[in-house]
């Protein structure tokens, strides 16, 4: 993983970067940077991408390619655990590649990556559009690093791996992450860090849920009792939306029930003697952050209230105000967007 870019140039840096932020979603990476590269091939980086539990590890050559000449020197070198890392390839250079078992992943995303079990194919992605919807709005990996800014205040200042850790988010996301709040003066990375308008940042992730969060968040609909007290749930389970809203206020008598689990959903269902029920009032989603992040009344307010802005019941909307004053403490509240 990264710790800092050091003296690798800015522009290799962001090509890994980039590739590393727009892999599909079920593929998070991991990488560090060589402190003492040298002319060999593949000797850049070193990549772990991780899918469905497993780790693949890579070496990385990280390189712009413009004509098939540029991949020649790779050819003698390249095995089924190395990865060049690079621009977007035309059609022609990565039907080169895979012909020549170039592993690949280009700054868009689009991928050819073949080692011990790991098939991945993604093509079509256009870096020009890849760009500018990061700049439109923020992207999965950037809304969960702000949550976990947002719900533990000591999160700011710890190392990149282990923000990495509890956010649930690769380690190049964090200093990607990092570097766009600092342009937009919303966090400074002087010693010590600090947030410089945590109120922006609130507003941010609250207006975003709904758009870039939600739809990511997966998960199955059950069957549920009328009383959500009635639930089994473990300790590292977290209620969100409705019901997260009652615990915090006791002013919500929840329809709709949305709960978090770090467990294996086949394994938490059967706990729940729940059965899947695609108009059910139960919505058991993966956490999406990570393990050793606080539960607190904070992360509470946050699931609530994001989550009763993007339904459509003004009950709900008011009981998002209620929390507000009660946790948040916003100067502006947060309102519902449609």
């Amino acid at each position: 993983m990264i710790h800092e870019l050091g003296s690798l140039v800015n522009k290799e840096a962001t090509l890994l970067m980039l590739a590393m932020d727009n892999l599909p979603p079920h593929i998070q990476g991991e990488f560090i940077f060589d402190q003492k590269p040298d002319d060999q091939p593949y000797t850049d980086a070193e990549i772990t991408l991780i899918t469905h539990g497993k780790r693949y590890q890579f070496d990385v050559e990280i390189k712009r390619i413009h004509r098939k000449e540029s991949l020649i020197p790779l050819l003698d070198s390249a095995r089924p655990d190395t990865l060049l890392v690079c621009n977007r390839l035309s059609s022609f250079l990565a039907d080169f590649c895979s012909s020549n078992a170039i592993n690949f992943i280009d700054e868009a995303g689009n991928a050819r990556v073949n080692c011990n079990g790991l098939n991945l194919w993604v093509e079509g992605r256009n870096s020009q559009v890849s760009s500018s919807k990061h700049q439109g709005k923020p992207g999965l990996g950037f809304m969960k690093l702000l949550f976990a800014l947002l719900v533990q205040d000591e999160v700011l200042h710890l190392p990149f791996r282990t923000i990495a850790d509890m956010a649930n988010i690769s380690l190049g996301m964090v200093s990607k992450g990092f570097q766009y709040l600092s342009s937009e003066k919303l966090v400074s990375l002087g010693n010590p860090r600090r947030i410089l308008d945590k109120e922006a940042l609130y507003h941010l992730w609250i207006e975003h849920y709904r758009t870039v969060l939600r739809p990511k968040l997966g998960g199955i609909k059950l069957n549920a009792p009328h009383d959500w007290r009635l639930l089994p749930v473990a300790p590292d389970d977290v209620w969100g939306g409705e019901v997260a809203a009652d615990e915090l206020t006791h002013y919500l008598q929840p329809y709709d029930f949305l709960l978090y689990t770090f467990e294996p959903l086949q394994k938490k269902i059967a706990s729940l003697k729940a059965k899947p029920d695609q108009t059910g009032r139960l919505w058991l989603v993966p956490a999406f952050w990570g393990k050793d992040l606080s539960i607190n009344n904070n992360l509470r307010a946050l699931l609530a209230v994001a989550e009763l802005l993007a339904s459509n019941d003004s009950r709900n909307h008011e009981v998002a105000k209620i929390i507000n004053e009660q946790y948040l403490h916003l100067k502006t509240p947060p309102e519902a967007r449609f």
